[in-house]
């Protein structure tokens, strides 16, 4: 599918979806409990990678929409072999694998060939060790066998949801566990956000250590009242949009969350953009003059990564993200990729293995170019039409679906002339 958008002047207001990473979290817990959860506001345009995620657990719980809010029944049976398909939902895979082998369910993934090209080495080598299978070809994965409880090593250098997968799982073992965490670990705040679902659904877990963390077999999960909150890695287009193109209020956001994103808002303070914190709780974000260039460690914050880049290509000076190298693993190689569909429309970037430098322009001179499937890209190449000279065409803007359904009417709303 592709989509045009003009250059515009932004003005208006957005009230930001649900937190995709919230939810998928709120959406295991809840079906591993054993009395009904509600999950608190549910809208089903988030995107397609939480519909996986719902499709999944309901081979566990029974699902029932009501008002604004999501009733999670747990079941009292449910089969010991299944077939999930996961599409290209990397979150949905990584978080479940390991939940399976607990509940010693034989279970086969079917999804997104590039899905299954991305790091599986963590799980693979725990798997091999505890004498479990794990098969893995071009377009599945299958895991098979009980899961012990035990000492699991990580690499922290390759993703948080390895970490996040075991801490869902190993509460159902029997035996207490340990997760050591090899060096310093990637995108720390998404386990921060897996811990406090963790403890909503009052499990029990002790972070010894900045690398150590403990788990309590033999627990039971408890029924959440869960409110998910909304979006940051989200928001982070708009705010940009803002920035760039003139003025965005957003309603929904919690200014004190855990979520890493949060940062896009220190970020575009420290380039020059306004940041007015509202007494109705919403943040407004207004151009001011045009932004200036900044170092900026990605490290933990990786889905900031595109929209960063949109905002470098017309900053003062050159912006260098660094840490960057596991951008490589995302729905695509975004540091080459990013390259490739920036340089199309005007942008002056240069690469190296885990870094990113962008050297300003004045305007983007527009033109077609791809996101490489990437839903980020393709969202972060909308947002850049606001700084370029003439319509920027994206031709797979299909993408955007994965982390949104929603995304190109609420652009609309706020100005951008889009056209598919």
């Amino acid at each position: 599918m592709p989509l045009t958008v003009k250059p515009s002047d932004i003005f208006g207001s957005v009230y930001i979806q649900i937190s995709k990473s919230d939810a998928h979290r709120a959406l295991i817990a809840s079906s591993l409990a054993k009395e009904p959860s509600i999950i608190k506001p549910w809208i089903d345009n988030v995107g397609v990678d939480i519909e996986v995620t719902k499709e999944a657990i309901s081979n566990f719980a029974d699902l029932e929409v009501f008002d604004d809010g999501l009733k999670v029944t747990p079941k009292s049976e449910y089969k010991k072999e299944l077939t999930i398909d996961v599409k290209e939902s990397g979150t949905s895979l990584r978080l479940l694998i390991p939940i399976m082998s607990a509940l010693g369910i034989d279970c086969t993934f079917i999804g997104s060939k590039k899905l299954f090209s991305r790091p599986m080495d963590i799980y693979k080598n725990i798997w091999k060790e505890q004498g479990l299978k794990f098969s893995i070809s071009k377009s599945s994965l299958k895991v098979s066998g009980q899961l012990k409880s035990g000492e699991f090593k990580i690499n922290g250098n390759v993703s948080s949801q390895f970490v996040s997968g075991l801490l869902f799982a190993l509460p159902l073992l029997n035996g207490n566990s340990k997760i050591i965490i090899d060096g310093e670990l990637q995108s720390a705040p998404y386990v921060m956000m897996t811990l406090k679902t963790l403890r909503s659904a009052n499990i029990e877990i002790s972070k010894k250590d900045i690398n150590i963390i403990e788990v309590y077999g033999d627990q039971e999960y408890s029924p959440i009242d869960y409110e998910i909150e909304s979006d940051w890695s989200h928001a982070a287009f708009f705010a940009a949009a803002g920035a760039l193109g003139g003025e965005v209020t957003l309603y929904g956001l919690n200014k004190y969350s855990i979520q890493g994103d949060r940062e896009i808002l220190n970020i575009l303070k420290f380039m020059g953009a306004s940041i007015v914190y509202n007494e109705d709780n919403s943040i407004t974000i207004k151009k001011n003059t045009r932004l200036n260039a900044l170092d900026i460690d990605v490290g933990n914050i990786p889905d900031l990564a595109p929209i960063i880049v949109t905002l470098a290509c017309t900053a003062k000076g050159t912006t260098k993200l660094y840490n960057a190298s596991r951008l490589r693993y995302k729905e695509s190689d975004r540091i080459n990729d990013l390259k490739d569909s920036f340089s199309r429309i005007g942008a002056k970037i240069k690469v190296t293995k885990d870094e990113i430098f962008v050297e300003g322009v004045e305007k983007l001179k527009g033109g077609k170019t791809t996101s490489h499937n990437d839903h980020r890209i393709a969202m972060a190449l909308s947002v850049a039409s606001i700084v370029s000279n003439d319509s920027i065409t994206i031709d797979d803007a299909e993408s955007i679906n994965k982390s949104s359904f929603s995304f190109i009417e609420q652009f609309r709303s706020i100005g951008a002339n889009i056209s598919l």
